[in-house]
């Protein structure tokens, strides 16, 4: 019983890991991508900006998603970069979205601090472009 549980907590240590390492690798991707990504010519340099990847049949993300990104929008500088991962795949192949919603959290200078799979509410985003 007892190896049971430690092998579980063992693979959930190890699936904690991985994810932890995907996300960094996502980040780095993504910051390599800011000087050359057709998605950000002419966004302002120095502002932060969050690439937000959406679907037409995404739910949370025209009920949850947008409002979060309105309201920051209205409080914050901050520009935001809105992409249909359908319509534009090659994107979100180049980004490593695989679902949607997806949010890159990009500071002024270009550097990825955050991403975010699934829904990032108001407070969280905000968060993530004051760090």
């Amino acid at each position: 019983m007892i190896e049971r549980l430690l092998i579980t907590i063992l693979l959930l240590a190890v699936g904690l890991i991985a994810y932890r390492l995907w996300i960094a690798r996502q980040k780095q991707t993504a910051t390599a991508l800011v000087p050359i990504d057709p998605l950000l010519t002419g966004m302002q340099p120095g502002v932060p900006v969050i690439v937000y990847f959406t679907t037409p049949t995404c739910i949370p993300c025209r009920t949850q998603q947008m409002p979060a990104l309105e309201r920051l929008r209205n409080e914050v500088t901050v520009q935001i970069v809105k992409v249909d991962a359908t319509e534009n795949s090659d994107a979100a192949d180049r980004w490593g979205v695989f679902s949607a919603p997806t949010t890159f959290v990009i500071d002024g200078r270009g550097v990825t601090r955050a991403v975010n799979h699934g829904v990032a509410d108001f407070h969280t985003l905000k968060t993530q472009l004051q760090e």
